[in-house]
């Protein structure tokens, strides 16, 4: 599969992702006592769902074979962070006067994410490592 076919896959899922997520964070925090601006939902559906392909078709970085761990990480956090900002502020997600914490947030969220797929990642490699070691001694 192509990295272009294997992108667009990821964004496709990303916007879905990113549309459910914004649908929920909308119903969760509307009010109750103003009435519905359809054009500001879509809006907002549409700002949650550009950060869902930009994080999750991002991630195709980490598909490039030369790349190291340390760039396609640093790549895809900095495109991750960069579209946040550039959406919240758009669409005015959080006072300028938390941007800070937001940053903070944001960043060690990703962070725990990205341990925890590393741990997970590290662990299915030993698995795989493992399991060649026993087809190699079962050879010999």
């Amino acid at each position: 599969m192509s990295i272009r076919t294997k992108f667009t896959i990821r964004a496709l899922f990303g916007f879905s992702l990113g549309l459910i997520a914004g649908a929920i964070m909308f119903v969760l925090y509307a009010s109750d006592t103003e009435p519905l601006n359809k054009s500001y939902l879509i809006m907002q559906l549409f700002g949650s769902g550009f950060l869902g392909v930009m994080a999750n078709g991002g991630a195709i970085v980490y598909d490039f074979e030369d790349w190291g761990l340390l760039r396609a990480t640093f790549t895809h956090y900095v495109v991750t962070f960069i579209t946040m900002l550039a959406v919240s502020e758009l669409l005015d997600w959080f006072p300028r006067s938390i941007i800070l914490i937001v940053v903070i947030f944001f960043s060690a969220v990703y962070l725990i994410i990205w341990l925890v797929e590393y741990a997970l990642w590290k662990k299915e490699i030993r698995h795989i490592n493992r399991d060649l070691e026993i087809m190699k001694n079962v050879k010999d």
